[in-house]
């Protein structure tokens, strides 16, 4: 619930406090816990007619609950998932995800802080694992963002080059990482349905971080690979994440560049790809100046287009949960237009299952990944 709508002071109540939340008329939407800055005032943890209380106990049965729903994943996923999800599992302001055998929270919600000790004590009565890490996400990302390494809350220290799994790829994960891990677990439905377009194709893969798209061409037997990041140390970890997927380290071309400088140059070479995926982090800095993912997807969707076939795909990830559907989709439509192309939307596609969103917290359904086919 967003402070702007409120109508009662709620300013003198403790971070964490369960509070009953109601319409105008009075009547019970249901209830929530005080999140005392920002512009979200409650964050919602059960529906009307339910008992508002919030203790140790209360805690545990939820993480039992969001572990046992877990249970039906396939084993293929289950070194890597999403153990909690927020308002998705009834313990708002936090998620979990396994890393093999260890756990990392993420801490969004000051309202989360009375209970973190409960959640860390649940975590370990109820999944055992071998360790647990915290990363402090109170603050929002910036272009100047230099997070801290993840706390070591219990249990053993974890190595930083953990090895897990997914659908059959490995990847060296490190639970201890500032920002991420090495892979983003969100993306998995995108990343899969990336490996289904590519036997054959050319594909480009930009931002492309630790591999993982262009992991999945690779296993799929496109006819080229090419991962364009800024980051050397990407393309180094690519390399480590093929070799232990019993792939070629080799197999993909890691080009050390800003995006946008890359595309042009392809441009003018009139060299094109059969598919282009395009993840984008919330901010990057290009040239010196700051490109954001919230503000720039038409700029970048037009360079993108710059190098597309005809008949060829792009593969659009948006994270940006402020970025709206409407929005997104014009970006993508105008960029298009400004490279003297049409892009239709031929498909979409969203979180995997261990992310769970209530029904009417759109906001929580922060990814957006769009097929576009660029005839």
């Amino acid at each position: 619930m967003f402070r702007d709508s409120i109508q009662r002071e709620i300013d003198g109540l403790a971070p964490g406090a369960p509070v009953q939340v109601c319409d105008e008329d009075g009547v019970s939407l249901g209830w929530g816990l005080v999140e005392p800055e920002g512009a979200v005032a409650v964050r919602m943890a059960g529906p009307a007619g339910s008992d508002p209380r919030w203790d140790a106990e209360i805690v545990e049965s939820r993480v039992r609950t969001a572990v046992q729903a877990r249970a039906s994943l396939p084993k293929a996923v289950a070194s890597a998932c999403r153990l909690i999800h927020g308002e998705g599992d009834g313990l708002p302001g936090v998620a979990v995800d396994r890393l093999g055998d260890f756990l990392l929270i993420y801490k969004y919600s000051r309202a989360a802080e009375p209970w973190m000790d409960d959640l860390v004590e649940a975590l370990n009565n109820v999944v055992r694992p071998a360790g647990i890490y915290m990363q402090d996400r109170l603050k929002s990302v910036t272009a100047e963002d230099r997070r801290p390494p993840a706390f070591h809350l219990k249990g053993k220290p974890a190595p930083t080059d953990l090895t897990v799994g997914e659908d059959g790829l490995m990847f060296h994960v490190d639970p201890t990482a500032p920002v991420s891990p090495g892979l983003f677990l969100d993306l998995r439905e995108g990343r899969r349905w990336a490996e289904r377009m590519s036997p054959g194709k050319r594909v480009l893969n930009l931002f492309s971080f630790t591999g993982s798209f262009g992991m999945r061409a690779v296993r799929a037997g496109a006819a080229e690979v090419v991962n364009v990041d800024a980051a050397a140390r990407s393309h180094a970890k690519c390399r480590q994440n093929l070799a232990a997927s019993g792939l070629d380290p080799e197999a993909c071309e890691g080009v050390v560049a800003d995006v946008f400088g890359y595309l042009e140059r392809m441009r003018r070479r009139q060299r094109d790809f059969d598919l282009v995926i395009v993840d984008p982090p919330p901010f990057s800095r290009v040239k010196g100046a700051m490109f954001s993912a919230l503000r720039h997807w038409e700029d970048l969707m037009s360079a993108v287009a710059g190098v597309v076939a005809p008949g060829g795909d792009v593969l659009a990830v948006s994270n940006a949960s402020r970025l709206s559907e409407d929005e997104l989709m014009y970006a993508l439509g105008r960029g298009a237009a400004g490279a003297k192309r049409e892009a239709r939307l031929s498909g979409e596609c969203g979180l995997p299952e261990d992310f769970p969103v209530p029904a009417a917290f759109t906001e929580g359904r922060y990814l957006k990944i769009k097929l576009l086919r660029l005839p």
